[in-house]
């Protein structure tokens, strides 16, 4: 009976460590997710880095939108926004340290005329933002009532030009760069600015001071150049258009969405740039909605009659030595 009751208690012991080496080699089998993580390795998105002009701020938001909502990763794309330092957005696409970059159509004249490898392939606004920003305690009047006073300049040739065509001839510089446009308005620092209105021109009437704002392409049609703008490098465009093309449909999504979304594209935003004044981002944002899309509801798109009228323009005022060829730097091609 002992040996029985030994017997079946080895038995016991012995099914219970079987049991146990069973366990042991079912954990070290891989687990689904293991399979899933492997087949995702398989099936790597390509990185994309997408370089900002600046800050990042309401021209942007849809491409942070694209990223929220999972647009770049529907189209096999791991795609990261990054900030210039020193370098330019164009710099870094140029000599293929970013993929595509935020730029302006204006400052895209001298690398063009270099020969920089660069194209601009989508239009972030339909109509040029940009203006002349004074108190109206000045009491101008239009842009030419500014001639003689005191211009905020950051001593780019073809701005100044810009700005002189519409105020006149005489500018009186001042050279700098100011944060808050109308802070230093307020602290006498100088008396207008080329400023943007979507940003500079809604801050100023969120902070309850009076401005005027002459919009540029109000008092000359060629100055309704584009600004911002998509570019990329030339050699990606020829060696891998299908990556260019799945990248503007992300961006376009993401602008879509939010011209029609603004107070959850503003969120969102300010979600991937906290240091974002939430306040400042939902006012800009309600007015730059507006102003992504054409009058079809299209987003992206260039008319090349007006980009090259620009161009025109700046050649007859020698700022360049010789003309740029018809739709120099630029292309819907991709959309």
């Amino acid at each position: 009976m002992n040996q029985f009751k030994t017997g079946r208690s080895y038995s016991v012991m012995l099914l219970l460590l079987l049991m146990g080496m069973l366990i042991s080699l079912m954990a070290c089998q891989p687990k689904e997710d293991s399979k899933v993580d492997s087949k995702a390795e398989n099936n790597k998105l390509t990185d994309v880095v997408v370089s900002l002009d600046w800050v990042p701020n309401t021209n942007h938001t849809g491409l942070y939108v694209a990223q929220e909502k999972g647009y770049f990763k529907e189209q096999g794309l791991n795609v990261k926004i990054v900030q210039p330092s020193e370098d330019s957005a164009s710099t870094l696409v140029a000599n293929n340290r970013a993929d595509f970059g935020i730029y302006f159509q204006p400052n895209m004249t001298s690398r063009l005329e270099k020969g920089v490898p660069i194209t601009a392939v989508a239009a972030i606004l339909q109509h040029n933002p940009a203006g002349l920003l004074s108190l109206k305690s000045l009491g101008a009047k239009s842009p030419k009532d500014l001639n003689g006073k005191r211009y905020s300049t950051w001593e780019d040739p073809i701005d100044d030009a810009t700005v002189a065509h519409v105020v006149g001839d005489k500018l009186v510089k001042i050279p700098g760069e100011a944060t808050d446009a109308t802070v230093a308005l307020r602290m006498n620092q100088f008396d207008y600015i080329l400023a943007y209105y979507g940003w500079d021109g809604i801050h100023a009437k969120m902070q309850d001071v009076e401005t005027n704002f002459f919009f540029l392409r109000d008092y000359e049609p060629i100055f309704d150049y584009y600004a911002p703008v998509i570019i990329t490098n030339n050699k990606l465009l020829e060696t891998n258009p299908e990556l260019v093309k799945k990248t503007l449909a992300a961006m376009k999504k993401g602008y879509l969405y939010a011209a029609k979304n603004p107070e959850e594209s503003a969120d969102i935003l300010v979600k991937y740039a906290p240091e974002t004044n939430k306040d400042l981002a939902l006012a800009s944002q309600k007015y730059i909605s507006t102003q992504y899309l054409d009058d079809n509801g299209e987003w992206g798109k260039f008319d090349y009659n007006r980009w090259d009228r620009f161009y025109d323009w700046v050649y007859k005022q020698g700022l360049i030595e010789k003309p740029l060829p018809p739709q120099a730097g630029v292309t819907n091609d991709y959309l």
